[in-house]
């Protein structure tokens, strides 16, 4: 594969030792995994050498050599040839001087400040010059989803208008507690839904009101992600037309903005959580200019396969992003986003799993296919690019297993499985946690969606069963609620930050239990002989359906 061109670099991890033979239980790839080695590949990928692993940045390329130089190392084959996936890319950088966003109401004016209160970029990856002036209008949640009788957008033609649309979902009411999920965020309340629901609509442009809690994260994280190089996969012909601009501004900028055009944002806020909201229009005029560096860059996904004994064509995916943010906007003089919780070690317990599989000989009857992920921070781009182009067939692909974060605190009495309750799969997980000990419990925090901002989630669009393995919160030897404060705190502080680096304070016991039973859990599915599907009611089961029935 071209551009993927660095030397091999000699890390040896016991591997002098014969292997097992095939053909060994589950039980002994779950001893084989070591605590030590998931440290090391942790340490590695996170330190300032690898300068954030940037996708289509030196970084990012020397990651995923390092991680197709261990698969090549413990023995996992390349597919066609090669261990790297290529995933086409489009790089747009929005040139500082060049942002300008103002707006004019018949009460008066505002120009919000870049990156303290509005970041905004090309919606098309192509980067053409914006230069946008138009109408703005209040769009509510954003949200045209007929399942739910919803639709913010019903008898309003928004076509060229700029949008101002409240992130997540709307709250449920008292008679409905599971409108839209109730506290669990839905699709509908993520970031990539509203621009593409913009896009649908014509829209001139689309802003989304960052307010800390129902985004689930700070301001700083929305500054620090968007300001930079964003990237995109190549446009979809068939698809809609990109708005011609994207961001986000601070809440405050939002009020200042409709107070503009002599209307209340709480007030407006409040209309919008019924399903008797119209987009209104607000009398104020949007002026929006930037211009972009545009380049086309490849990065990859990594990949090492297992070959199952006696039905090989039939697949098991295990996931983990390894990209992170590179080097950017310095935080107290630091500019490498280091990204060791978030997710060098979600990558090193992937890296750990692939070899305990080889080296202890548990070799399942359906192959699995370990996939360390690029892009996953610009929107989750390399299991999307997966999906579009599979190594196999997704209609031979049994179930997707993912991490995202390993746990570094310590054992849990607990694990959290994401799509335990969509899926068959969830039962495989429940026999492994009961053996464990572990009880399996629910989202911890269902209202930031984890569920949709994870590597799977491109899997389960496409149909494929998914689980996404996250570590438990309640740690042995630690008082009720530890877990949550060590969760909050690192959401506050190091999230998308050049603070998430690595400690020498970090313990990998928890990262053992995490991983041993996302492994348990894929070798049962891969030894089984059903087809696991999404149960009745899901979104994603008529996607696996039509898949499965070649329709």
């Amino acid at each position: 594969m071209k551009r993927w061109t660095f030397l091999v670099m000699a890390v040896a991890w016991g591997c002098e030792a014969p292997p097992a033979p095939a053909g060994a239980p589950p039980e002994a790839a779950a001893e084989a995994l070591d605590a030590a080695e998931i440290r090391e590949h942790m340490r590695v990928l996170s330190s300032d050498e690898y300068m954030g692993r940037g996708p289509g940045h030196p970084g990012g390329e020397m990651a995923a050599q390092y991680i197709a130089d261990r698969f090549r190392e413990f023995g996992l084959e390349p597919v066609d040839g090669s261990y790297f996936q290529t995933v086409p890319m489009i790089g747009t950088t929005p040139v500082p001087s060049s942002v300008s966003l103002s707006f004019q109401g018949p009460q008066g004016s505002t120009t919000p400040a870049y990156l303290d209160d509005m970041v905004f970029y090309s919606g098309d990856p192509r980067g053409p010059p914006v230069e946008v002036e138009a109408e703005v209008v209040f769009a509510g949640y954003g949200i045209h989803a007929p399942e739910n009788d919803w639709n913010d957008f019903d008898g309003v033609d928004v076509t060229g208008k700029i949008l101002l649309i409240l992130v997540s979902d709307p709250p449920a009411p008292e008679a409905e507690p599971e409108l839209f999920g109730g506290p669990a965020m839905t699709y509908y309340g993520r970031w990539t839904y509203k621009y593409e629901e913009a896009a649908r609509q014509g829209a001139a442009g689309a802003l989304i009101v960052h307010e800390t809690e129902p985004a689930g994260y700070p301001w700083s994280v929305v500054r620090g992600g968007w300001s930079g190089e964003q990237f995109a996969l190549p446009p979809d012909p068939a698809g809609p037309s990109p708005v011609p601009f994207v961001g986000w501004v601070s809440r405050d900028a939002a009020s200042a903005l409709l107070a503009s055009g002599g209307l209340d944002y709480e007030e407006l806020k409040a209309r919008a959580a019924s399903r008797d909201f119209q987009t209104v229009p607000t009398g104020v005029n949007g002026r929006a200019t930037v211009e972009s560096q545009v380049r086309e860059v490849e990065t990859a996904n990594v990949v090492g396969l297992i070959p199952g004994t006696a039905r090989p064509d039939e697949v098991v995916t295990i996931t983990s992003h390894y990209d992170h943010f590179g080097v950017g906007e310095p935080v107290e003089g630091d500019s490498i986003y280091n990204g060791a919780y978030d997710n060098a070690s979600g990558t090193a317990l992937l890296i750990a799993m692939a070899h305990a599989v080889s080296s202890a000989g548990s070799v399942p009857e359906r192959s699995l296919l370990f996939i360390a992920t690029a892009a996953e921070e610009a929107g989750l781009l390399g299991a999307h690019g997966y999906v579009q182009s599979p190594l196999f067939p997704l209609n031979r692909t049994v179930a997707e297993v993912n991490v995202d974060g390993a746990n570094l605190w310590g054992e849990t009495d607990d694990v959290i499985v994401q799509g335990a309750e969509r899926n068959e799969l969830g039962a495989f997980a429940q026999q492994r946690a009961d053996a464990m000990g572990l009880t399996v419990m629910p989202d911890a925090e269902p209202e930031k969606g984890f569920f949709f901002r994870s590597d799977h989630f491109p899997f389960a669009l496409a149909g494929v069963p998914s689980l996404y393995f996250e570590h438990g919160r309640r740690y042995r030897g630690r008082p009720e609620g530890w877990g949550d404060s060590i969760q909050a705190a690192y959401t506050a502080l190091h999230y998308h930050a050049p603070s998430d680096e690595f400690s020498e304070d970090f313990v990998f016991e928890g990262a053992l239990q995490q991983g041993r039973i996302a492994l348990l859990t894929a070798l049962d599915i891969a030894n089984a002989t059903t087809w696991p599907n999404w149960f009745e009611g899901s979104e994603f089961k008529a996607a696996r359906d039509r898949m499965m029935s070649g329709s």
